[in-house]
């Protein structure tokens, strides 16, 4: 075994990255991507992001197997699979960076009109919904759509993920199923990409000794996050996983966007985020005159 200060840094991280995994199901390796591709290199990084995951994945796969909605399960690995050998095809065809950007894009727009719904019309404009909408055709076609996309961009760019979990929140409404079935779903790709990732000789003495290094801490954020999801309520699940989602989003969009562009985009962005707050204040003062004329 080898020991570098590096191990140490990026093993910390993982005491972050892992209460994010125990508490949502997933999000762990985006989380300390930066970290651990800035340190390690992405050769030595991308395989260490999937292995240390998986002794935590399997436990709680195999601990609350009755938490599964394996009927769900089954749908993302059956519409899922087909995805992932198309997108290993397109590989070669699709530039990584439009796919991310683009990918990046649909994620933050899905984050933000949720983040609206749970966050800001309870919170802040203390509006709320009685009953959730129905389940109509066109839901269940995003719905579908997105984990089929989700799929083809797992196989070309391991980043399908978000577009999954976007699936499975619709599709399953309790937070433990929720977590639990992702989790499920991460012991399968995670184990498929392992072996890829061992085939191309990824596996190396200081991969491993990073790793030693890392599973104690990254066993304390894990199960602090799993004691954390016992505390909270499903709408604040909802919360942590949108917000989630909209820094996976976000970061994937600005990794990647030209930087000739940025500045564009950034301005952009403000002027709608102005005029979006601009909009909540007005209608939280109407709510307010409603309030007091009622």
């Amino acid at each position: 075994m080898i020991f570098e200060i590096s191990f140490l840094i990026v093993g910390l991280m993982q005491v972050i990255a892992f209460f994010i995994l125990g508490t949502t199901g997933f999000g762990a390796t985006v989380i300390s991507a930066p970290v651990t591709n800035g340190l390690f290199g992405t050769a030595m990084g991308v395989p260490y992001g999937t292995i240390v995951c998986i002794p935590f994945l399997y436990y709680l796969a195999i601990k609350d197997r009755k938490n599964i909605s394996w009927k769900d399960l089954a749908k993302i690995v059956a519409l899922c699979a087909p995805g992932i050998f198309i997108g290993q095809k397109l590989f070669y065809s699709i530039s990584p960076q439009t796919a991310k950007i683009s990918i990046g894009t649909m994620i933050c727009l899905i984050a933000i009109m949720n983040i609206h719904k749970y966050i800001i019309k309870p919170l802040v404009l203390n509006e709320v919904e009685d009953t959730e909408a129905p389940d109509t055709i066109t839901r269940k076609i995003f719905r579908y759509g997105c984990l089929i996309l989700g799929g083809i961009v797992h196989g070309a760019f391991t980043i399908g993920g978000p577009l999954i979990t976007v699936y499975t929140l619709e599709a399953v409404k309790d937070k433990k199923k929720f977590r639990n079935t992702m989790t499920s779903l991460w012991c399968v790709l995670n184990v498929w990409n392992a072996f890829t990732q061992y085939q191309n000789g990824a596996f190396t003495l200081r991969l491993g000794s990073a790793l030693l290094v890392a599973m104690p801490l990254a066993a304390i954020g894990y199960f602090l996050g799993m004691r954390f999801l016992e505390k909270i309520n499903r709408d604040q699940f909802l919360r942590i996983v949108y917000m989630l989602l909209l820094f996976i989003g976000v970061n994937m969009f600005l990794r990647n966007v030209p930087s000739d562009m940025l500045k564009a985009v950034l301005i952009t962005t403000s002027i709608v985020f102005v005029g979006y707050i601009f909009i909540i204040l007005k209608k939280k003062n109407t709510n307010k005159e409603q309030i007091k004329n009622a």
